[in-house]
């Protein structure tokens, strides 16, 4: 039987070509909501619930051999929800400089190219407002 796997885009392939220690080409970003944090355990299980709805999160990339094609999309059979959805909270007192701080630490890491090409963090113990809308 023939297995079908989907390549990733010209532009995705890019990136990860173009990707070395110093210059991580994935994206990021900051959301600060208003009100207390949901618990960890009710966020793993509110986006467990919708993995299903977004197979992408449940694939890693696989190069192809010898690099005669743009690399491929497998479902990952050791997937581990925790591994993608984490939990930490800033030192007081928690204001925009120590959020930046750990922003920083997290975007300057590569992500993990065994794994799903994703994170998510829960971040607790900000003092930093949410924008008006």
């Amino acid at each position: 039987m023939d297995t079908w796997y989907e390549r990733l885009s010209t532009l995705d392939s890019f990136f990860l070509e173009i990707e070395d220690r110093t210059a991580h080409m994935h994206v990021g970003a900051v959301a600060i909501f208003e009100g207390p944090p949901p618990p960890y355990r009710d966020l793993l299980a509110l986006i467990g619930a919708r993995l299903e709805h977004v197979p992408r999160y449940r694939q890693r990339v696989m190069p192809v051999p010898f690099k005669q094609g743009r690399p491929v999309w497998i479902d990952e059979t050791q997937f581990d929800l925790e591994y993608h959805v984490r939990h930490t909270a800033l030192p007081p007192p928690g204001g925009d400089a120590e959020l930046k701080k750990l922003v920083g630490r997290l975007f300057s890491q590569a992500l993990d190219r065994d794994k799903p090409l994703w994170e998510m963090w829960l971040v607790e113990g900000s003092e930093t407002p949410a924008s008006p809308s």
